[in-house]
């Protein structure tokens, strides 16, 4: 039996011929780029494997998925320093900084 190239796995044994492309439907970008941002570290998944991609678009996804990774993981290290700052400076202030 020939192997068309279209198909992504072999019709008598079921080998991964190649692997499928990554969705680029508009819904699917949404959830990746809401995953990306939201829940930072889980949208490196999504930006490394976009980025394998050959497709244009799907590099682009990757991307930025990536920089919305790396934003998110930004801005909760500077939120969490300027907290710390503000709690070290109210306990001083309240104990006269006899720390």
């Amino acid at each position: 039996m020939e192997v068309s190239e279209n198909d992504y796995f072999c019709r008598n044994c079921g080998l991964a011929l190649r692997s499928r492309p990554e969705d680029t439907s508009v819904p699917k970008q949404i959830l990746i780029y809401f995953v990306s941002f939201f829940l930072a570290p889980f949208g490196l998944g999504f930006a490394f494997s976009y980025l394998r991609q050959s497709d244009k678009k799907a590099k682009i996804i990757g991307a930025v998925s990536l920089a919305l990774t790396i934003l998110a993981i930004v801005a909760v290290i500077v939120i969490a320093v300027i907290y710390t700052k503000q709690e070290y400076s109210s306990i001083n202030l309240i104990t006269g900084g006899g720390l």
